[in-house]
């Protein structure tokens, strides 16, 4: 387990973790055989992150919007190699919505823009406000948002992640691991980087020339690098240097995206504990009697 001193604002991705909600607790059921193991998930998930990990007053849970983005638009493909969201955990989103609600937790989502986006601008405000921020979630396009004051908790392993955490795991800093994705691509994002570039040689590009800019800037460099296949390397970027440059369009999470609330407007009224707590019980009994 790993306790903070700090109480930072936190921002928690609640489209990953919706999901695996709905993976975790598919067989939670009402008495009318109606599925609510998302809900379980995420009021659990909050729950733990706010009595285990941090004492804060302030969090906001971030989803996508069903509709598409600017990334859609440029790549087609982009996440399209992704299932139809199950109806089972469609039937949820709003139920949850209204729960949250009620308890007094913030939610935010934005037609047309991705919550990545959302996230990023949302962290880059606050971190501007002078608060320091707690970006919860496992998913790595999150690591280029990290600064000395926005950390990155890992609930999967408790992990928390900072900038000398990926220097010493990658050695490279966090915004340049938007260069990385772009060379490397990403299946779960159908993202198609270079062909034949692995997380090896990405890294060690990356480790010279610092960012994918200056690779192309020293395109005839990379030959003769200790490298292996370096001609090959050379050649492959050559070839798909606009899919290596749409990659990092598709990587990049967006910080300018208008935000119009504050961490203030996050801050968790005294009552809304209790509350949660007695809708996890509540939901876990209803559970247990259905098993």
């Amino acid at each position: 387990m790993y306790y903070i001193k700090t109480k930072p604002v936190i921002i928690v991705d609640g489209t990953l973790y919706l999901y695996r909600s709905y993976f975790t607790f598919q067989y939670f059921k009402n008495d009318q055989e109606n599925p609510y193991g998302a809900i379980y998930g995420i009021l659990k998930t909050i729950k733990n992150i706010l009595l285990k990990y941090y004492n804060s007053k302030k969090i906001i849970i971030i989803f996508d919007s069903s509709q598409k983005t600017f990334r859609n638009k440029i790549f087609t493909a982009y996440k399209s190699n992704r299932p139809k969201m199950p109806n089972e955990l469609y039937i949820q989103i709003q139920p949850l919505f209204h729960i949250l609600k009620e308890i007094g937790i913030k939610t935010l989502s934005i037609p047309g823009i991705e919550a990545d986006d959302i996230i990023g601008s949302f962290a880059h405000k606050v971190e501007q406000s002078g608060e320091k921020v707690l970006i919860v979630s496992h998913d790595k396009d999150m690591i280029q948002l990290l600064t000395n004051n926005i950390s990155i908790l890992n609930t999967s392993n408790n992990e928390i992640i900072t900038p000398i955490t990926i220097q010493k795991k990658y050695g490279i800093n966090p915004q340049e691991f938007i260069d990385l994705l772009a060379l490397m691509g990403d299946k779960s994002d159908n993202i198609p980087g270079v062909p034949k570039i692995g997380i090896k040689t990405a890294l060690c590009l990356l480790q010279k020339f610092s960012n994918i800019q200056n690779i192309y800037d020293n395109i005839e460099q990379i030959q003769f690098l200790s490298l292996r296949n370096a001609k090959n390397v050379s050649n492959q970027l050559k070839i798909h240097k606009d899919t290596a440059f749409l990659s990092y369009k598709l990587a990049k999470i967006n910080l300018d995206i208008p935000i119009y609330i504050n961490a203030n407007d996050i801050i968790l009224k005294t009552v809304c504990f209790q509350k949660l707590s007695n809708m996890i019980k509540t939901y876990n009994v209803h559970q247990k009697r259905n098993l």
